[in-house]
């Protein structure tokens, strides 16, 4: 994992608590239409973002190693091909179990048509083995990845969103507020769903699997105090 630090890095060195900004990289992405966990399709350089119901690309992020306070956040990712008709996007972090917290990225790579995986990587047109669902906050195993109940509220929505390959996009993060209590719960792993509320398609975003891996941009407050 690449990581860009600013003052932190002084700031972790001394044991300081002065404010400094601190680029992540996804730790893990994906792409999935299943209830359960073990098919999604993560090994491609690409996922699909998609105005369908039951549709979403997912990124996650480890925050366990930030140690200051997160006071400010912006999701970034590579637009990775061009489409003539404008998106709108959703933004929500998914609801918080370690079981949701646990899933793998697999290794299926053949984008939007899947492929049958192998045992251990996951593709969301594998069927062989046990069922593991995504499930609600009281751990109720969920419909699908379109299931309300899988999503805390949105962090952030764009509507008419122009998609130009080779775009940066850079969402900012309503409520940085959400990113901090990932950060000191027991499972410090944020995931965020991306997916289309408009938009004819698959619009293609960089996977970490790329040169272009999604970043998390974080402004940083106070250090954690001992």
């Amino acid at each position: 994992m690449v990581k860009r630090i600013g003052l932190m890095v002084g700031c972790v060195l001394a044991g300081a608590v002065f404010a400094g900004e601190l680029d992540l990289t996804a730790s893990k992405d994906s792409f999935g239409r299943s209830n359960q966990r073990n098919r999604n399709n993560g090994g491609c350089d690409q996922l699909a973002i998609a105005h369908a119901p039951n549709i979403r690309t997912i990124i996650a992020f480890d925050l366990g190693g930030v140690t200051n306070e997160i006071t400010g956040a912006e999701l970034q990712f590579h637009q990775n091909n061009s489409m003539a008709e404008k998106i709108s996007l959703v933004v929500a972090p998914m609801v918080s179990t370690s079981n949701n917290a646990a899933w793998g990225e697999g290794l299926g790579n053949l984008g939007t048509n899947g492929q049958n995986s192998r045992p251990g990587e996951a593709s969301y047109a594998f069927s062989a083995f046990r069922d593991v669902p995504w499930e609600s906050a009281p751990g109720v195993p969920v419909e699908g990845m379109g299931s309300p109940s899988l999503w805390m509220p949105p962090v952030a929505l764009i509507n008419g969103l122009q998609w130009e390959e080779g775009r940066w996009l850079r969402i900012p993060i309503k409520n940085a507020a959400v990113l901090e209590d990932f950060r000191k719960s027991n499972v410090p792993v944020v995931t965020f769903g991306v997916w289309g509320q408009a938009g004819n398609g698959y619009y293609f975003i960089s996977s970490r699997n790329s040169k272009w891996p999604p970043v998390l941009h974080l402004t940083l407050g106070k250090g954690d105090q001992k």
